[in-house]
């Protein structure tokens, strides 16, 4: 009954052309949201808002991941967490309290108004406390719907969008709903997915965060000193540090950004990716240089045992980049929109820069997704006339 409801309530769009079946999976464009359950965070809290804004990739509307693939979004990076007994899902060690069965019955609820939209889930990242085991769990929980879970990423080589969508027709429900979860054989990758991760790529950029640069000057201790004095690497990546760290960091930076920036802390300021910044050049054109490397470089990227690959269409963050973005009063999601970063690669799309395209990962689907959803039917479009 709830799935029914869910179908219901899912806004019908257009269907995706049969025409691309016959287009290789691994040259098929299609959007991949980031760290698509943080989502359901909520960054009204007081206490927990400056951590959920550089935890939060997503925006959704109505709390549901339906709303996700609406705005555009046919792939999935899904990170289950099991913990006191509950599968909910993670970014890093922040967990996500929404129930990974509600997620399901969400998509399923879209992909059934929606049958002939292919929708693929790479379910990995997988954690645990003693409670239980998360990958048992989750497979529970995907095999109850009826879902053909890809445990191998040997069966994703050479196959086509129309194999995919074979493969990810379920007899209990219409939809196209594909999960991909290795467990067994060949498992590379974010689930038969390259990532291709650079973590210099973020949209605030500076100088140096070591000690002898900032002595050069008799100002007052920054809050990059007390970052260190917390023993957190300023240049360590965001995602790796602990809760009590990330909670360090905020308590230092809300200690200094009332208080006048001194002269060693300004002049660690060297960029930001805003649109209206004067100094956007630098960091756009880092992330154009990186999505050119990565398209040139097409399928067969990393291992060969992993069949699919993404171009990270979004800002990386490190410690230091996510305190100067704090700084700024900015998010994970404020740094997409004000650098309109998700309009940027639709325009690279549409001006054909770009000669071969996987999944295209964003943040912030929500603003601008249905444009590039259409920049990469176009494009798959594109491809199937060549093939002709």
């Amino acid at each position: 009954m709830k799935l029914a409801l869910l179908a219901l309530l899912a806004p019908p769009i257009a269907a995706a052309s049969s025409n691309h079946d016959a287009i290789p999976l691994d040259q098929y464009g299609m959007i991949m949201v980031h760290d698509a359950a943080s989502g359901y965070l909520d960054t009204s809290s007081i206490i927990t808002n400056e951590v959920y804004d550089w935890t939060r990739t997503q925006t959704m509307p109505n709390k549901s991941a339906a709303d996700l693939l609406t705005c555009g979004a046919r792939s999935f990076d899904w990170r289950p967490s099991y913990k006191e007994t509950k599968l909910q899902a993670h970014h890093g060690d922040v967990t996500i309290e929404h129930d990974f069965s509600d997620s399901l019955d969400e998509i399923l609820g879209w992909a059934a108004s929606n049958p002939e939209e292919l929708v693929i889930m790479h379910v990995w990242d997988c954690i645990s406390d003693d409670s239980g085991d998360c990958t048992t769990e989750a497979l529970k929980q995907l095999n109850s719907r009826g879902l053909n879970v890809i445990d191998d990423c040997n069966k994703l080589i050479n196959i086509t969008v129309g194999d995919a969508k074979a493969l990810a027709k379920n007899p209990t429900s219409p939809g196209l709903v594909l999960p991909i979860m290795p467990t067994t054989g060949n498992n590379g990758g974010q689930a038969c997915s390259s990532e291709n991760y650079d973590a210099s790529i973020a949209c605030w950029g500076t100088k140096s965060f070591t000690s002898r640069t900032r002595s050069d000057t008799t100002a007052a201790p920054t809050v990059f000193d007390c970052i260190e004095d917390s023993n957190i690497d300023p240049n360590a990546p965001y995602t790796t540090l602990s809760s009590p760290q990330k909670t360090a960091v905020s308590a230092c930076v809300e200690k200094y950004q009332d208080a006048p920036a001194p002269p060693n802390l300004q002049a660690l300021f060297t960029y930001s990716c805003w649109d209206d910044s004067s100094s956007k050049s630098t960091p756009v054109d880092q992330m154009t240089a990186y999505m050119d490397k990565v398209s040139q470089a097409g399928p067969g990227q990393g291992s060969s045992n992993i069949p699919l690959y993404q171009i990270q269409a979004l800002w990386e963050e490190s410690t230091a980049s996510v305190v100067i973005g704090e700084l700024h009063l900015s998010s994970l999601v404020e740094d997409e929109a004000k650098s309109k970063l998700n309009a940027l690669t639709t325009s690279y799309i549409n001006a054909d820069r770009f000669p071969n395209l996987n999944y295209v990962e964003v943040n912030n689907v929500c603003d601008g997704g249905p444009e590039l959803l259409a920049a990469l039917s176009a494009f798959n479009d594109k491809h199937v006339n060549a093939r002709k």
